[in-house]
C-alpha cells in the first residue's frame, strides 16, 4: 500500500495569524488532529494537538497567532512511498503528521494512526485513539 491510499481529504490549513483558539474551532469542525499553516498557499508549518497542549501547559494565551506554537521542520514524503516506508521516516524523525507531495502539490497529511492501521498494527477501530 502506498500513501496516496491513506489520504481521505486535501489538508485543512489556516494562516499563520489565525489564533490559537480559532485554529482549536477549526481542528474539531473539521475533525482533524493537526492543520497545515500557510502563508498564502505557501506552506510555513504544522500544528497538532500536542503543540496545542504544551501551549496551554506553558501558558501561552489562546489568543496569541498559532505560528508562535506551529512546527515548523516540515516532513513531506511522496504519495507514491511504501506505507512501511512512512512508518520508518515518521519514526526516525519522531513525528505524528506527514505530509504527502504529488507532483509537487501538497494532496493531504496522514498521521501515524492511519499509517499504523494499513500496516495492521491497529486491528479495532478505536476511535478514541
Amino acid at each position: 500500500m502506498i500513501l496516496k491510499e491513506l489520504v481521505s481529504r486535501p489538508p485543512v490549513t489556516a494562516e499563520e495569524d489565525t489564533t490559537i483558539s480559532f485554529a482549536c474551532k477549526i481542528m474539531k469542525k473539521e475533525g482533524v488532529g493537526s492543520l497545515l499553516i500557510t502563508e498564502g498557499e505557501q506552506p510555513k508549518g504544522i500544528v497538532t494537538e500536542r503543540d496545542i497542549v504544551y501551549a496551554i501547559a506553558d501558558d501561552i494565551s489562546l489568543s496569541a497567532p498559532i505560528k508562535d506554537i506551529m512546527s515548523t521542520n516540515l516532513v513531506s514524503a511522496d504519495s507514491s512511498t511504501d506505507v512501511s516506508d512512512a512508518a520508518l521516516l515518521m519514526t526516525t524523525k519522531k513525528i505524528r503528521h506527514l505530509i504527502v507531495i504529488e507532483s509537487g502539490k501538497i494532496i493531504g497529511v496522514v498521521s501515524l494512526r492511519d499509517v499504523a492501521r494499513a500496516l495492521g498494527l491497529v486491528t479495532a477501530d478505536l476511535s478514541i485513539w
